[in-house]
C-alpha cells in the first residue's frame, strides 16, 4: 500500500472510503450514519460517531497501527470485513458493499417489517386511530413495552422482539377497547 494516509486526498481515498465526507461521519465502506451523531461542528460529530477502527491489513498479518492502515467502519461492516494481507482485498470488498441508509431509517424499516409480521397490531391501531389522543396513548404504550424488552449484545432489539412488542401492544389495545365498550354499555 502506498505511504499516503487512507484519509488523505490521494487517489486511493476514493477506493478505501467512497462515502467519506469530512463534515459528516459515516462508515467508510457502506456510508451508514446516525442522525444522533450530528453536532455543531464536524469535529464534534466525528467524536460522537460510534464507528469502529478497522485495519486494512490486520496487525496480526503485519499491518501497521497507523492512519495509513486504518478505516472507520460501522459495526456490521467491521464484522464482515476481510482479514487479509493484501490491501486490494479490502478495496474489492468495499467496492461491492451496498450503501446503507441512516441507522435511524434502518431501525424504522425494521419496525415496519415487524408490523407486517404482527398483523393484529395494524388492526388494533386502525380500531383506535380516530380516537382523540390515540397516537399519544399508543406511543406511550410502545415506549413502556420496549422498556420491558431485552436486547441482544451488539444487535439491539431482534426482529422477534419487535414483533412481540407489537403483538403485546395489539393485545393491550384490544383489551382496552373491549373494556371501553363494556363501560359504554353499562352507562
Amino acid at each position: 500500500m502506498e505511504d499516503r494516509a487512507v484519509l488523505g486526498e490521494g487517489p486511493r481515498r476514493r477506493d478505501f472510503a467512497p462515502h467519506l465526507q469530512l463534515d459528516e461521519p459515516c462508515c467508510f465502506a457502506c456510508g451508514s450514519f446516525a442522525e444522533r451523531w450530528k453536532r455543531d461542528t464536524p469535529q464534534a460529530s466525528w467524536q460522537r460517531a460510534s464507528l469502529e477502527r478497522s485495519h486494512v491489513v490486520p496487525q496480526s498479518l503485519g499491518g501497521p497501527d497507523d492512519a495509513s492502515n486504518l478505516l472507520l467502519l460501522c459495526r456490521a461492516c467491521h464484522r464482515e470485513s476481510p482479514d487479509w494481507k493484501d490491501p486490494e482485498q479490502m478495496v474489492r470488498w468495499i467496492a461491492t458493499r451496498d450503501e446503507r441508509p441512516s441507522q435511524e431509517l434502518e431501525t424504522f424499516m425494521a419496525w415496519l417489517a415487524a408490523a407486517e409480521r404482527a398483523p393484529d397490531f395494524g388492526k388494533a391501531l386502525a380500531s383506535v386511530a380516530s380516537e382523540e389522543g390515540a397516537a399519544e396513548r399508543v406511543s406511550e404504550m410502545l415506549r413502556d413495552l420496549i422498556g420491558q424488552a431485552g436486547t441482544h449484545f451488539g444487535v439491539g432489539y431482534s426482529q422477534g422482539t419487535r414483533v412481540a412488542v407489537l403483538q403485546v401492544a395489539a393485545d393491550e389495545i384490544s383489551k382496552r377497547a373491549r373494556r371501553a365498550d363494556r363501560e359504554a354499555e353499562e352507562a
